[in-house]
Formats: structure tokens, C-alpha cells, sequence
């Protein structure tokens, strides 16, 4: 099963409640306290490009990649303002090569939790490295282990709309402590208010918890030295209730 391919048309609707334009501004803060001349960022997994666009009025000059191509559609685009830029292409963080360095590396909303086998982590991680010089920095955040097994997975329900459609997600979750995995089956029940039409289907999106270890261990191979760790947004020390926890790491060199 393709994931976002009709849950695309929905995505934003779905997350107008978040605060793209905040946790925007906290990337900057945190890419440019580390190096403050970040400006050229490639997004790993920039979904609608809503963070992309919102860096690129913060002056950055953004390149995003996504694997789904419903979601790059809705990305793809060039913005120019604030002296910043946007543009986005299809591709597989995994295997994608720019050809070119950029400044930073970002993967945001718990896009490396989506790499669910250990070869995926490595080669995303990989891809990080690939696209930095010594010292460029990858900042991304991830589901926190410590707080999936202490809070477990619950099934939620939300319910949105907007002047066209009215939609119900149900989110159920199944958790596998031993392959450190939530599938996560998303049942959609969506209604167009102008015909009354339903519109109904069905998603699975496995997503990987990972604990500081594991993520010390992916940097180390990476070449990656580890600069600050915290809650994402906030800058919480992590804890068992920290769900989402942001890591931000420099290239050091070779992998170790």
C-alpha cells in the first residue's frame, strides 16, 4: 500500500492546527545558533512543503525531497521571498543525491520514525552526510522510545473541516516492542459538504521509536557528532512524556 496517496488530499486540512510558522522559526534558531551563516538547507521528507516555505521567508534557501509523489505535487514549486527560496523534487531520502553540499540537513515531523528498518536509518542517515561538508549540520526529530513505552500508543480520533469537507481520522495503533515499531492504521471518513458524497479508505504507517543509543549509534557510522538533544519545539530536557525528541548533529568527518 502507497501511504499518503489519498491521505494527501487531506493532509493539510488534517494538521491546520499546527504551528508550522513556530516550529520554523525554531529550526532557524537552532541551524543558526550552531552555524550562523546556515543558509542553503535540504529537507529530507518535506511532505507539503508548508516548513519549507515557511524557512524560505525566514531568508533560507531550501531544496525539499519526497518519496510520495501526491505529496511532492503539492509541494512542488519554486517561492522566492525574503531573499529566501523554495523548491522541492520527488525522490527517496534514501537513495537521493544532489550532487551538491548544502549547509544544513533537516527531516522534520518524525520523517526518520518513518524509516522503520535498520538499513533505512543508515541509509538516511547516510543520505545526511552525503549532502554536508565538515562541520554542516542535520537536524531532525524523532518518536522518543522512552515515552512510546511508557505512555503507549492510543487510538485517537480527530475531526476536522473546513468550508468543502468534514473528515473523521481514526488512528489505531499496533505496537511491536520487538522490532521497535507502531503500525499505525489510519480509517478515514470524509464527506464533500456541497454533494454529501463519502468518501472513505484506509491507510498503514509503520513508524520506528528510537532510543539515544540507537540514534548515537546511526550518527557515529555516519560521521555524525552529536550537538544538542531535546524536546522538539519546546527545548525540554527528553522524558518518558516527551513523545517527539530533536536531535541536531554536526559532521564531524568520517564515519567511526
Amino acid at each position: 500500500m502507497s501511504i499518503f496517496r489519498q491521505y494527501s488530499s487531506y493532509y493539510d486540512l488534517l494538521y491546520a492546527d499546527k504551528d508550522y510558522g513556530a516550529e520554523s522559526a525554531y529550526v532557524a534558531r537552532a541551524l543558526r545558533s550552531a552555524a550562523a551563516a546556515t543558509r542553503t538547507v535540504l529537507e529530507l521528507g518535506s511532505g507539503s512543503g508548508r516548513h519549507g516555505r515557511a524557512l524560505a521567508e525566514l531568508g533560507f534557501e531550501v531544496h525539499g525531497v519526497e518519496r510520495s509523489a501526491e505529496m511532492a505535487a503539492l509541494a512542488m514549486c519554486v517561492r522566492s521571498v525574503n531573499g529566501g527560496s523554495f523548491t522541492c523534487g520527488l525522490g527517496d531520502l534514501r537513495s537521493f543525491r544532489a550532487g551538491r553540499c548544502f549547509d544544513a540537513v533537516i527531516s522534520l515531523f518524525h520523517v526518520i520514525s518513518y524509516q522503520a528498518g535498520d538499513a533505512d536509518l543508515a541509509a538516511a542517515f547516510q543520505t545526511a552526510a552525503d549532502h554536508l561538508p565538515t562541520g554542516g549540520l542535520f537536524l531532525f526529530d524523532v518518536w522518543h522510545g522512552s515515552a512510546v513505552l511508557a505512555q503507549r500508543p492510543a487510538v485517537r480520533t480527530k475531526d476536522v473541516a473546513d468550508e468543502r469537507r468534514r473528515v473523521r481520522r481514526t488512528a489505531t495503533p499496533t505496537l511491536d516492542i520487538g522490532s521497535g515499531t507502531v503500525r499505525v492504521a489510519y480509517q478515514m471518513e470524509c464527506t464533500d459538504l456541497a454533494t454529501g458524497e463519502p468518501v472513505r479508505f484506509a491507510e498503514e504507517h509503520l513508524m520506528r521509536y528510537l532510543f539515544p543509543a540507537e540514534i548515537d549509534s546511526l550518527c557515529q557510522n555516519a560521521g555524525f557528532d552529536i550537538v544538542r538533544t531535546e524536546e522538539f519545539l519546546t527545548r525540554a530536557a527528553p522524558s518518558p512524556t516527551t513523545w517527539s525528541v530533536a536531535y541536531l548533529a554536526r559532521k564531524s568527518g568520517e564515519p567511526r
